[in-house]
């Protein structure tokens, strides 16, 4: 895993499953109750993976953690719930704020919003951004926008 830093971003360079969830273990161990993840990038671009082991390293059961694409949010207990939307099929901004995210962002839990590009707008201003780019095969480059400490406390966790 590469790691870049930048004044208000981390590009991370991930090679495989094994770094991509070393990431999602590092952005568990950095994120605190009440956070929101955005996560953008084309299909098949690894959003769900990332956010599977995101969820599993906030102590949710792997065998409970399942694509929201069609059910639109997933709300998994763990050490903190994990709360996963999916806005890819929705027809328009307006549809995801009828699902009531707002009353999610401050549930004591932490929300995984794929597709968060498609309603910039229903993200609270504090939200994490995570830009997923595929590199190939195997390869990702993700750029992390954090609010605050949380990038020091990411750039912490990823180190160890």
């Amino acid at each position: 895993m590469n790691v870049r830093r930048e004044a208000a971003a981390l590009t991370v360079e991930v090679d495989g499953e094994a770094e991509t969830e070393a990431l999602g273990r590092a952005i568990a161990e950095a994120v605190a109750p009440d956070t929101v993840v955005g996560l953008v990038g084309p299909l098949g671009a690894g959003k769900t993976r990332l956010s599977r082991a995101i969820a599993e390293s906030l102590g949710v059961d792997p065998a409970a953690i399942a694509s929201p694409t069609f059910v639109l949010i997933h709300e998994y207990e763990g050490e903190v719930p994990v709360f996963h939307f999916d806005a890819y099929r929705l027809p328009s901004p307006a549809a995801f704020e009828d699902l009531g995210p707002a009353d999610y962002w401050s549930a004591g839990g932490v929300c995984l919003v794929e597709w968060a590009d498609l309603v910039p707008d229903s993200l609270p201003p504090d939200a994490w951004w995570i830009r997923i780019d595929p590199r190939g095969a195997s390869r990702r480059s993700m750029r992390i926008e954090a609010p605050g400490g949380a990038l020091d406390r990411l750039a912490r966790a990823i180190g160890r």
